[in-house]
């Protein structure tokens, strides 16, 4: 016997959509085959939905733990509860669409669905970009980040393949992806500090000099912190 929670979607219960079991057994392309991590597995595939292209996150016994889940929390179900969160602070990130679990014969399955962000390209695909775009890219990159870190909001998982850039006659729209190790910090700087020393260890697009440009912008819109070391 199984139970069967739906935290949220955008297709109400009695729908095909609305059913674990539709997105579960879905088929598609697998962009991160099922591979074994914290005692369970988790994948994502990409398919097609209602002439959209959606990814479906897949997962049995991915679960972390904390203070407020003790016995766990599929990473799916955090990384749905920030998506939700950083859309309210204003930062782009992938359309939620369906969020469920399933619970039985000892294991915790989960499922996350989210919309392709469509135009992006990852930052650590930008390598053509002129010096100019590089330098405007870097305070656009600062900028996007700050409202996240002002919140006390850490990524974690902050490497350049996780930042998606679309570029359009305004300058550069940024997005997040992977928000399932996010979590709260005691303090704006601790989680700042953090995610812009892993960015800088793994970016190669910005030389010393325009790197300290990204940390000025977020400096800017964070408003109290003080300069970080590129």
């Amino acid at each position: 016997m199984s139970s069967v929670s739906i935290v949220q979607g955008g297709w109400p219960p009695g729908t095909p959509e609305g059913d674990f079991a539709y997105w579960w057994r879905l088929a598609g392309e697998w962009v991160e085959p099922p591979n074994e991590r914290r005692n369970g597995w988790s994948g994502m595939l990409r398919t097609r939905h209602e002439g959209r292209t959606v990814y479906v996150k897949r997962q049995r016994n991915h679960l972390c733990r904390s203070l407020r889940h003790p016995f766990g929390w599929p990473t799916a179900s955090r990384e749905w509860y920030f998506l939700y969160t950083l859309r309210a602070l204003g930062v782009r990130v992938p359309a939620p669409l369906f969020h469920a679990t399933r619970q039985g014969d000892g294991a915790v399955e989960s499922l996350l669905v989210t919309e392709e962000l469509t135009g992006f390209a990852p930052l650590s695909a930008q390598h053509e970009l002129s010096a100019d775009r590089r330098r405007r890219l870097a305070v656009q990159v600062g900028a996007a980040l700050a409202p996240m870190h002002r919140a006390r909001l850490q990524h974690s998982c902050l490497y350049d393949k996780h930042i998606m850039v679309r570029w359009s006659d305004d300058g550069a729209e940024i997005a997040l992806l992977d928000l399932e190790k996010m979590r709260r910090r005691l303090s704006r700087r601790a989680a700042a500090r953090h995610d812009l020393d892993q960015l800088c260890r793994h970016q190669r697009l910005w030389p010393q000099d325009e790197w300290h440009l990204l940390v000025a912008s977020h400096a800017a819109g964070l408003a109290d912190i003080g300069p970080h070391r590129g």
